[in-house]
């Protein structure tokens, strides 16, 4: 699972499997006149955050995998129906094709036959079991094991054959092992092996994958350009380049969309949303998206370490009119991380709706009195807080001067603090905002996945740089629950557990669930095959994708 700069969403009421329709409010000019600025086969597309590095197993940015579908090979992607689509692996294993053992523990995957990486190199199983190998080496600076922990060893028998052997059953490995759930894809052994590590390695910044797209140049702050990739599998690509463009701040992505400068946004900040309907030579479509939005709080804190306090902040908040003012109604409010499409999702009423009066109470009980200026205090201490989310987005800004004034009105002074996405998501090594706990509120957006394991985001043994529980928050109810959610493969069972990590998630209050998500994405009418996937990234089918 990988970080994203937005929040999210729209609720959709069809369920795994069943697909969910985009839907279109932009239907270009109508005339056959070609879009100004478009040029045949390139694709031009702008993003306010810059990746950290272009290797999976460092970086915790989505923008990360979003190029990475363009450049790198999973066992599996996953359509636009939320269905998984053999890619490197020629078949998903289940019991019924033999794939999966009785007991659960042995998985066997058929490696495709022809696949070559970018410098005419067959890629094999024995790329996966080395990429398995990196994964779980200590030295590298991972940051999730989930899943990964759980087996035994990988092994390739032969060339087109990988059998991984766990320790335990996993009940959502499929989705985990070398898929987009899991985070990671394959790396080339022949030019890799031999290192002690793979944390400063030149490839991370300059990597030959096997995906649709190759690599051609990165220059830091502005762009990366990829180039077809002649070699691919399916056959070349349709389009012959794509330029990313790194534009730090919305309003100067709506205003190169004015003035064709780029084709595209993908992912599109909900609070343009007004302009963006306006731009009428392109194509805007809403898609709904396993992605949930929220506020963070980092539990070690002296202040958010108590219940009452996040509870009181949580009722104060009214989050039905953020997302109505500071999404326009993109996005719509959720009190859960379980995706919209998820039968893991218990749909129940928020433990802490809207509720001032509540909110002042709460404070009252944790001792927090009004002081002569509004604001509370306890101790001498003012009941000062700070919000940190990514710069340059405007729907980051408007939450949080919502937020700054329903705080205010029970007692509580809220300021802002942006930061560089490369800075706010940079792992717990490298000092990164989120993984170091160095925030006190802090609002981002997650992608929830296939399966509805959040494991890595709550449990006890997953605090950074082991996992991604960032809220540093221990609750051993949810922990067993986690566990044996894990271990069960029958749904009535996890759906059992589920429901108490969801009780123990809105009782306790370490974080505050703010939206689930459907993406915004705007193109102009040349821009043919984009068919957004609700997973992770929109970017499954690249290779189909054309500029006519």
């Amino acid at each position: 699972m990988k970080r994203t700069a937005l929040g999210a969403a729209l609720l959709c009421a069809v369920l795994i499997g069943s697909g969910c329709t985009k839907v279109s409010t932009g239907v270009g000019t109508g005339a056959q006149q070609r879009t100004k600025g478009v040029i045949p086969h390139v694709l031009r597309y702008a993003e306010i955050a810059e990746p950290d590095n272009l290797s999976l197993l460092l970086s915790t940015q989505i923008v990360t995998i979003d190029l990475a579908y363009f450049m790198y090979s999973f066992l599996f992607n996953v359509d636009d129906h939320d269905n998984f689509v053999p890619e490197i692996a020629t078949e998903v294993p289940t019991l019924e094709n033999g794939g999966i053992s009785k007991d659960g523990k042995t998985i066997i995957y058929h490696i495709r036959k022809g696949v070559k990486w970018q410098d005419g190199v067959p890629l094999t199983a024995k790329d996966v079991v080395f990429t398995f190998q990196q994964i779980m080496n200590p030295a590298n600076n991972v940051q999730v094991r989930t899943g990964y922990d759980q087996i035994k060893d990988v092994v390739a028998p032969d060339d087109a054959t990988v059998v991984v052997h766990m320790k335990n059953v996993f009940a959502p490995i499929i989705a985990y092992f070398m898929g987009l759930q899991g985070g990671y894809s394959i790396l080339p052994a022949h030019l890799l092996q031999g290192n002690h590590d793979l944390n400063h390695a030149a490839w991370n910044n300059h990597p030959i994958g096997s995906g649709p797209f190759k690599f051609v140049e990165w220059k830091h702050g502005d762009h990366i350009t990829l180039a077809a990739n002649p070699l691919y599998w399916r056959g070349r690509p349709k389009l012959d380049k794509i330029v990313f463009r790194v534009v730090g701040d919305s309003n100067t992505i709506v205003t190169q969309l004015q003035t064709h400068e780029i084709d595209a946004w993908f992912r599109a900040d909900p609070g343009k949303l007004a302009q963006l309907k306006g731009l009428k030579e392109y194509q805007l479509t809403l898609t709904p998206e396993n992605v949930f939005g929220h506020v963070d709080f980092n539990t070690k804190d002296p202040v958010l370490s108590d219940v009452n306090v996040r509870r009181a902040i949580i009722s104060a908040t009214d989050r039905e009119r953020i997302a109505h003012d500071a999404t326009h109604d993109a996005f719509q409010f959720s009190d859960t991380d379980q995706s919209v499409f998820s039968w893991a999702n218990d749909h129940r009423p928020p433990y802490f709706p809207y509720d001032p009066a509540k909110a002042a109470a709460l404070l009252d009980q944790a001792g927090w009195k009004i002081g002569p200026d509004g604001i509370r205090t306890k101790n001498g201490k003012r009941l000062e807080l700070q919000l940190s989310y990514i710069g340059g987005q405007q729907i980051a800004q408007a939450l949080g001067a919502l937020m700054q004034q329903e705080l205010k009105a029970v007692g509580i002074a809220l300021t802002q603090k942006p930061y560089p996405a490369t800075i706010f998501f940079a792992s717990a090594q490298n000092g990164g905002i989120i993984n170091s706990g160095k925030y006190q509120l802090a609002y981002f957006g997650w992608v929830a996945g296939i399966d509805p394991d959040n494991s890595s985001l709550y449990r006890c043994n997953q605090f950074p740089p082991i996992g991604q529980n960032d809220l540093f928050w221990c609750d051993r109810a949810l922990d067993a629950a986690e566990v044996d959610a894990l271990l069960h493969i029958e749904r009535e069972r996890r759906i059992a557990d589920y429901r108490i990590i969801s009780r123990e998630l809105g009782e306790q209050a370490p974080t505050m669930f703010m939206f689930s998500e459907r993406r915004i994405d705007i193109y102009p009418k040349e821009f043919q095959g984009f068919r957004p996937s609700p997973a992770e990234s929109a970017n499954w089918n690249s290779y189909e994708w054309s500029m006519e």
